[in-house]
C-alpha cells in the first residue's frame, strides 16, 4: 500500500512520465497486484481531470462549485476550481491552467445554505471575543489575520491554526469513546468532511480514522493504514497527491503513526517533517520543535473550549476562553522582537543539497555526510539575478545576491512575504519607490517579519547592501512634486537594469540597458528617449486598461521584448537570460 501511495505521488509530480513507475511496481508485487491497481485507477482519474482542465484553458463556463476552507473545488467532479472564497459559489469561472492549475471565479455569489448559516452563526458567536479571529481560523479552518499568521511561520506552527487531523480525531475518539459506536462515528466524521468543504487534512483524518475501526483488536494501525487513507481521499479528490497542504496531511499522519508512543514523540515528529517543511516552503523555524511541545496542548484546549462555548455562550465560559486564546497571541506579538534568522530560508539550490546530505545520511549512517553537506553549502556559488514578483496589480522587484535581498517595493499583496523566503533570502534591504499603496502595502509586515535596513536614496546616493550595488538617478533631493514624480529610480550596475517605479516618462535617465521595468505598470506613454533589450511589465488584472496598446506599440517600435508578470508569473534576470516559463 505504501509503494502504491508513493508511486501515485511520484505519477503526478512527473506527470505524465511518471506513470512508467506501475511497470515495476506490478512486477514487485506479484500477489498484490490489486493494490497497483487501485493506483493506476487514482492515477488514470487524476490524469483525466489535468487533460480536461488544459483542454479548457481559456475558457470561461458557468456552474456552482463547493469550494472547501483549503481554496480549493471541483466543477463536475473533475475540473479543478480554486477561491479565496469558501462555500458553495455558484457563477462564472475562467480555466486558467497555464498560471494557476485551476479555474478562477470571474463573477460569482455565495449561496446561503442551510450549512452556511450555521457557520455564520458560529463564526459571529467566536467572533465576538476577544480572541475571536485566533478561535475562527482553529474551530472553523477560517484564514488567520496575516499579522498572526507571519508570527506563526516564524515559531514553526501555522499547521496547527488551521483545521488538522488533531482536532477531527479529537471529536471523532470522544464520539466513539462516548457511544462506542463504529457507525455513528463515521457519521460524524461524514459531517465533518461536509462541514469543513472536504478539506484534505479532515477528509485524510476521518478516512484514517475509519481504517483504524476496520482493524481487528490487537492490531495497531501502520503506515499502510495512511496510504490507504490518501489512496481512498484521492477517489472523492482527483488531485488529493498533487498539493502540498495533502501531502504534508499524509506526512504528519504517518510521523505521529510511526512516533507516537515513543518518548519525545513531539520532537520527533517536528524533526521528522523539517525535510519537508524545506522542500515546499524552503524555511525552517529554528523554534518549531519547541513551540510544537510548549502549544500543541495549548491549542488542544482552546479547541475544546471553543467548541464547549458554541454549544453553550456562558459568560464564564467566554472569559475561560479569552484568556488562554489571548495568552497565545501575546505571546506570538514576543515573537516578532525575536531576530530574522530565528526563520531559517533557503534557495532551490541550497534545499537539494540538504535534502540530498539527509537522504544520504539516513541510508548510509555515516558521521561525515552532514559535516560533507554543510561544507557543499559553503561552496555554492551566489546566485546573482534580479526577479520581478508576480504581485497583480503593484510592483515588488527582489535584488539577489546569495542569501542578501534588496526589496524595491513591497506591493500590497502577502505573497511578498511569501517570495522572500522562497528564494532563500536571509538578509533584507528595503527600498520605497514611493507612498502607493500597491507599491508599500507590505511595508509594515516587511519590517515586521523580516526586521529589513531600510534605505531612503536619492539622486546621487550609491547603495551597499552586503554584496549588492546599486545607485539612485532619480528623484534629486530637494524636488517637490506629485508622488509619482518622486518616485525613486534605480540603476543596477551589474545588471545594466533600470527599475523605474511609477515615475513619469519625461524624468526617465537616457541610456542602453539590458532590462527596465515600464513605469506605472504600462500606463500610457508616446515617447520613450530610452533604448533596452527587455522591457518588464509588473501588472495584474486591473480596470485602467494596463497596459496601455499605445505604450505596447512603443516598446515594439523600439524592438524591446516585453514581459508581463499576468503572463509569465515571476520573471527573473539572469546572467543576461529572462526566464519566463509561462509567456504567451
Amino acid at each position: 500500500m505504501i509503494l502504491t501511495a508513493l508511486a501515485v505521488v511520484f505519477a503526478l509530480w512527473f506527470y505524465p512520465w511518471g506513470a512508467v513507475l506501475f511497470v515495476p511496481l506490478f512486477v514487485f508485487l506479484k500477489k498484490k497486484r490489486w493494490i497497483a491497481i487501485v493506483g493506476v485507477v487514482v492515477v488514470l482519474l487524476a490524469y483525466t481531470s489535468i487533460y480536461r482542465s488544459v483542454s479548457m484553458d481559456g475558457q470561461v463556463f458557468k456552474g456552482t462549485v463547493v469550494v472547501d476552507s483549503d481554496g480549493k473545488g471541483y466543477y463536475r467532479g473533475l475540473v479543478p476550481v480554486c477561491s479565496s472564497d469558501v462555500g458553495v459559489l455558484s457563477g462564472t469561472f475562467q480555466m486558467n491552467w497555464h498560471k494557476y492549475h485551476c479555474a478562477v471565479p470571474v463573477k460569482v455569489n455565495t449561496l446561503e445554505t442551510p450549512l452556511f448559516r450555521v457557520r455564520s452563526a458560529m463564526e459571529n458567536r467566536l467572533g465576538s471575543l476577544q480572541s475571536g479571529s485566533l478561535l475562527n481560523a482553529l474551530v472553523l479552518g477560517n484564514p488567520l489575520p496575516l499579522r498572526i499568521q507571519e508570527q506563526a511561520i516564524k515559531t514553526g506552527i501555522l499547521h496547527v491554526f488551521a483545521i488538522s487531523g488533531l482536532q477531527t480525531t479529537l471529536l471523532m475518539g470522544y464520539v466513539y469513546r462516548w457511544s462506542k459506536n463504529k457507525i455513528a462515528t463515521m457519521l460524524l466524521g461524514l459531517v465533518l468532511i461536509i462541514f469543513y468543504g472536504f478539506s484534505a487534512s479532515v477528509l485524510r483524518s476521518v478516512l484514517m480514522y475509519g481504517v483504524m475501526l476496520s482493524i481487528p483488536k490487537g492490531r495497531k494501525l501502520g503506515l499502510g493504514g495512511v496510504a490507504a487513507a490518501g489512496l481512498a481521499a484521492s477517489c472523492l479528490d482527483p488531485l488529493f497527491f498533487t498539493r502540498t497542504a495533502s501531502l504534508l496531511s499524509l506526512l504528519g499522519a504517518a510521523a505521529v503513526v510511526y512516533w507516537g508512543d515513543s518518548k519525545w514523540s513531539s520532537v520527533k515528529i517536528s524533526l521528522t517533517l523539517l525535510p519537508a517543511s524545506l522542500l515546499f516552503f524552503h524555511s525552517i523555524s529554528l523554534l518549531g520543535a519547541f513551540f510544537t511541545v510548549l502549544l500543541v496542548p495549548v491549542f488542544t484546549l482552546l479547541y475544546a473550549l471553543g467548541i464547549l462555548y458554541v454549544i453553550m455562550p456562558l459568560r464564564l465560559l467566554s472569559y475561560l476562553v479569552d484568556m488562554v486564546g489571548m495568552a497565545i497571541l501575546s505571546l506570538h506579538e514576543l515573537v516578532e522582537l525575536l531576530p530574522a534568522w530565528v526563520l531559517l530560508n533557503f534557495g532551490s539550490r541550497e534545499v537539494l543539497v540538504i535534502l540530498v546530505g539527509v537522504v544520504l545520511t539516513a541510508l548510509l549512517r555515516r558521521w561525515w555526510l552532514p559535516v560533507l553537506t554543510c561544507i557543499a553549502l559553503l561552496l555554492l556559488p551566489a546566485q546573482s539575478r534580479v526577479i520581478f514578483l508576480d504581485v497583480g496589480q503593484g510592483s515588488a522587484t527582489l535584488v539577489q545576491k546569495g542569501s542578501y535581498g534588496l526589496l524595491i517595493d513591497t506591493s500590497d499583496r502577502a505573497v511578498v512575504l511569501r517570495d522572500v523566503r522562497w528564494y532563500g533570502i536571509r538578509h533584507l534591504g528595503l527600498i520605497i519607490s514611493h507612498d502607493d499603496k500597491d507599491h508599500n502595502g507590505m511595508q509594515e509586515q516587511v519590517m515586521l517579519s523580516f526586521h529589513p535596513k531600510i534605505m531612503d536614496p536619492y539622486k546621487g546616493d550609491m547603495i551597499s547592501f552586503g554584496p549588492i550595488r546599486a545607485e539612485t538617478v532619480w528623484p534629486p533631493p530637494a524636488m517637490v512634486g506629485t508622488d509619482n514624480e518622486l518616485s525613486k529610480v534605480i540603476y543596477l550596475p551589474e545588471f545594466n537594469g533600470l527599475i523605474t517605479g511609477d515615475v513619469p516618462a519625461a524624468y526617465l535617465p537616457n541610456g542602453d540597458y539590458s532590462f527596465f521595468t515600464v513605469p506605472h505598470h504600462g500606463a500610457k506613454l508616446t515617447e520613450l528617449s530610452l533604448t533596452s533589450s527587455v522591457a518588464v511589465i509588473s501588472v495584474g488584472k486591473n480596470a485602467y486598461g494596463h497596459p496601455n496598446k499605445d505604450t505596447l506599440k512603443v516598446l515594439e517600435s523600439k524592438h524591446m521584448k516585453v514581459y508581463r508578470t499576468d503572463y509569465c508569473g515571476d520573471i527573473i534576470y539572469e546572467q543576461g537570460r529572462v526566464s519566463c516559463p509561462s509567456n504567451r
